[in-house]
């Protein structure tokens, strides 16, 4: 009797979760339910503004002149063709008889006037990732299916960029009132910070879509996303706990899904200044961390793999030649010594230069198994001597400019490190001496040469060779440390048929989804 007084506060704080998800409602017959921790950051969210991009583009509204496939590699999708007429020069070719979501034709130009806004500094929608990611110059229609894009610069990624959401096609002058897309579904309603609503578009160039309507709530926390999930209230659930991974599979009726993905987990690693300029120590930590410990435990064995590249496998431009650092804590140990640090009062924490080898350790609130594996962390650099202080805040802004000050020495991450599909992005973005993310002050003249090289080697097989020798440079230098590979982990029941992950976190909703039948609950 002693424990009903905690049942009962734990059965309150159940209700107060549940009631915070309200308005997740069973789905028709021919309708799906996602939960999300994201969505649209305004009611009209055009795909040049922000991240909104990526939520039409997941949810089947738009679509872009080029798609990245199951293996990332660009294919041709609103485009029908193209030819690289020059180091500058990109003709493209457009499919034939696509419909925008009013029924108007999709032509040459429609897609200049709709990438055009982008790229212009007087639009209103004018994004500055989105034109120095394509480094426009000029776009001219040749005829009512093709156009002529002029680079300022020879960029060979220059289809992997038009893959990016942002640049997915909408109808002219239409950003304002409603979102028109191509895509299998058209965008009904937003309701901020709670859900987006699509519905089936009948005039499809594609498969006809197998679904009338998806609503796609936005829930940010995870607890809260399974929760609704188990109680039938959620067709499919993202971004939720490894940990719960095992229940939900064992469950009757509902199944996890999992696929290895673009995400990294890595350290950045402040290299310009304090113990962490010698590379002998960063070569230590690399040894002294336990990667498959961290997997195994926070992953549940089903949330990503160890590391070796920057890249991970399922990404063609992967380094297959690297390895994992193994777990060695005496060989960190002996490195250690030889980059002079010593336990010279017995307290168990080294000293490097007169003074304790204390790291600085931080990472952000909003994914739960980064703060669990810095807390591991701790633990294993501990045994070698190595003392931590951890902090776990904000994403973004108070971390970077810390790091930039040299006040914090570990900077725990998970990014997407090919968005595009193409290894440039990450790379020029982090390693290169003005790199806009070289929060670690690392700056190596011949990595920045061979950047330069890759983006302008149109041959593949060329451009490969160069990131293998750029990710070899990394992994020996290590500004930053490789930790894991994050799978993305979906819930679903089993009556939901074709649902896929992508590797670039994309597509979520295709034709191809569909509803096998109600379930019975």
């Amino acid at each position: 009797m002693r424990h009903k007084p905690v049942l009962v506060i734990l059965l309150i704080f159940l209700s107060a979760i549940i009631h915070d998800a309200s308005g997740l409602f069973a789905a028709g017959p021919d309708e799906l339910i996602i939960a999300k921790p994201f969505g649209p950051s305004v009611k009209f969210p055009d795909p040049a503004k922000g991240n909104n991009g990526w939520y039409t583009n997941e949810a089947g509204v738009t679509e872009t002149l080029f798609v990245l496939d199951h293996d990332m590699n660009p294919k041709p999708w609103l485009a029908e063709s193209f030819i690289n007429v020059g180091p500058l020069v990109w003709e493209i070719r457009l499919r034939k008889g696509i419909l925008f979501h009013d029924n108007t034709p999709l032509n040459a130009s429609a897609v200049k006037q709709s990438i055009d806004r982008i790229c212009d500094e007087k639009s209103e929608v004018f994004n500055k990732r989105i034109q120095q990611l394509l480094d426009l110059k000029t776009i001219r229609v040749k005829d009512d299916y093709t156009l002529v894009f002029e680079t300022g610069k020879p960029n060979a990624a220059f289809i992997y960029d038009l893959t990016s959401p942002g640049t997915g096609i909408i109808v002219p002058d239409d950003n304002k009132e409603r979102i028109c897309g191509t895509g299998p579904f058209v965008l009904e309603k937003v309701i901020l910070k709670k859900e987006m609503v699509v519905r089936r578009f009948d005039e499809y160039w594609g498969r006809n879509p197998g679904l009338e309507r998806v609503y796609i709530k936005t829930v940010a926390n995870p607890m809260t996303r399974m929760l609704a999930f188990e109680a039938g209230q959620v067709d499919i659930v993202t971004n939720f706990s490894e940990n719960d991974a095992e229940r939900v599979a064992s469950t009757k009726g509902m199944g996890i899904i999992h696929k290895p993905t673009n995400r990294l987990c890595f350290f950045f690693v402040r290299v310009a200044d304090g113990p962490l300029a010698d590379p002998r120590v960063r070569q230590a930590l690399n040894f002294a961390i336990n990667r498959q410990e961290i997997v195994d435990a926070v992953l549940a064995g089903v949330g990503g793999e160890v590391g070796a590249s920057i890249f991970p496998g399922v990404l063609p431009w992967n380094n297959p030649g690297l390895q994992p650092y193994p777990y060695d804590p005496a060989g960190a140990s002996r490195l250690l010594a030889e980059a002079g640090a010593k336990d010279t009062d017995g307290d168990g924490i080294l000293e490097i230069h007169g003074r304790p080898l204390v790291l600085n350790v931080w990472t952000y609130e909003t994914r739960a198994s980064l703060k669990l594996t810095i807390e591991l962390l701790q633990v294993q650099l501990g045994k070698v001597g190595i003392a931590t202080k951890l902090k776990v805040t904000r994403k973004g802004t108070p971390i970077n400019q810390a790091m930039r000050k040299g006040e914090v020495h570990l900077n725990l991450q998970m990014w997407n490190v090919a968005p595009q599909g193409d290894p440039d992005y990450f790379i020029s973005n982090i390693f290169t001496q003005n790199g806009g993310s070289n929060y670690m002050g690392y700056h190596n003249p011949d990595l920045d040469a061979l950047v330069s090289k890759g983006k302008t080697t149109f041959d593949h097989e060329e451009r490969k060779k160069i990131y293998d020798r750029i990710q070899k440079i990394i992994y020996d230098e290590s500004p930053v440390i490789v930790l894991f590979h994050k799978s993305t982990v979906s819930a679903v029941y089993d009556y939901v048929e074709n649902y896929r992950i992508h590797p670039a976190e994309r597509y979520i909703l295709s034709p191809e989804l569909r509803r096998k039948q109600m379930p019975v609950r």
